[in-house]
């Protein structure tokens, strides 16, 4: 598939607005689901949507938020050292614990990956933490779905293997601690508008939030940017179906703000198209169903002009915010130019590379819409 040239190649002055909004977001910081800097970003793209939707406005709802403070974990010898680790979201707290490391099973995360687990016990047996090692990859944070146990839960990245291998054989003590919370009267901010006025909608999505380590350029202030960008554009459009433009809170933490939209939304419901993460690479990953709906898709992305290698995964996996809708009967497709290698990490920055992939993601989600028969073009961009 040949491309049409990067951002700066393309000569639309168009893209600044989104490049502008894409800075803006990263530039307010992490955002991690229950923070006042959430609640900054949601304000601030209330803004924005409004400027392209009349009826843009905030869907606020009431639920616990999780909030991390300092932590550490590392060898009690002084001679081993700290490990780089980071708390899985929904960590519990401790003020401190020691013990040793014993094989405890697998932590399945998100449904999609299956990783070592270990225990922290006490010398009574008890377990007072657990280490689960990232198979292939850097320690980053996580959602934690193995239950409200109330103890400390880190990640460590393969680099941490060898020596928490050695840890278990030799019987070295490991020790730590974790300030966390959770924050019972928080509120998740969803950002919502519509364009058109059909009985039967098209939802577009991207989320706003972030883990708490990142300020999240490429997860997911680049998605969010391209939605806004998206949105903008449909004005050269006849919309066949209403669109729905949903930013949300929550993605991280086990979708919060979609699973609340979707859980109250009874409208009629073509599909779902959702932008989560636009980075560096140019493997276009796409998550799609049923089947018959990724059929259509590939009948349009097969031969489509941009540049890209596309990589189409059936039936979706869950760790997005299009999985709700899935779970519904709705069709779904997320789009993303994955970037594995900075995901959650405080590497996750403004590079003006990625703009290339937020215009092509822009154009591609247009044609895509097009193909499907949601929208017909009435003009030149």
């Amino acid at each position: 598939m040949r491309g049409e040239g990067g951002f700066k190649e393309m000569g639309d002055s168009g893209f600044e607005e989104m490049k502008k909004e894409w800075k803006g977001l990263i530039d307010i910081g992490c955002k991690p689901f229950g923070s006042a800097n959430l609640i900054r970003a949601a304000d601030y793209l209330v803004e924005r949507l409004g400027r392209i939707c009349p009826d843009a406005a905030q869907d606020v709802y009431e639920m616990p938020a999780w909030e991390v403070g300092d932590w550490s974990l590392g060898f009690v010898d002084s001679e081993g050292g700290e490990l780089k680790a980071y708390p899985f979201l929904g960590s519990g707290a401790s003020d401190g614990f020691e013990g040793r490391l014993r094989f405890a099973g697998y932590n399945r995360v998100w449904n999609m990956y299956v990783w070592d687990r270990y225990a922290v016990t006490d010398p009574e047996g008890e377990i007072k933490a657990y280490v689960t090692i990232r198979e292939g990859g850097g320690a980053i944070p996580q959602m934690l779905f193995t239950g409200t146990g109330g103890l400390p839960h880190f990640m460590v990245g393969e680099e941490e293997r060898s020596r928490i291998l050695e840890a278990v054989e030799s019987g070295a003590r490991i020790g730590g601690f974790v300030q966390a919370k959770m924050q019972p009267d928080s509120r998740c901010y969803d950002v919502v508008g519509s364009l058109g006025d059909a009985d039967e909608k098209v939802v577009l999505c991207a989320h706003f939030d972030t883990v708490y380590n990142t300020t999240g350029a490429y997860d997911n202030a680049a998605g969010a940017a391209a939605l806004l960008e998206t949105a903008r554009r449909l004005k050269t459009y006849r919309l066949k179906k209403r669109v729905e433009i949903l930013l949300t809170d929550g993605e991280e933490f086990d979708l919060r703000g979609a699973r609340a939209r979707c859980a109250k939304d009874q409208e009629k419901t073509a599909a779902v198209i959702n932008l989560d993460g636009v980075g560096r690479e140019n493997i276009l990953e796409v998550w799609s169903g049923p089947e018959s709906f990724e059929r259509k898709i590939r009948t349009y992305l097969d031969k489509s002009r941009e540049e890209f290698t596309p990589v189409y995964i059936c039936p979706p996996p869950p760790g997005s915010d299009h999985a709700p809708y899935f779970e519904k009967g709705i069709p779904v497709c997320m789009l993303t130019f994955n970037d594995q290698g900075i995901l959650h990490t405080p590497e996750d920055v403004y590079e003006e590379s990625k703009l290339a992939n937020m215009s092509k993601i822009v154009r591609l989600t247009l044609g895509l819409m097009e193909h499907l028969g949601f929208i017909e073009k009435i003009g030149e961009q």
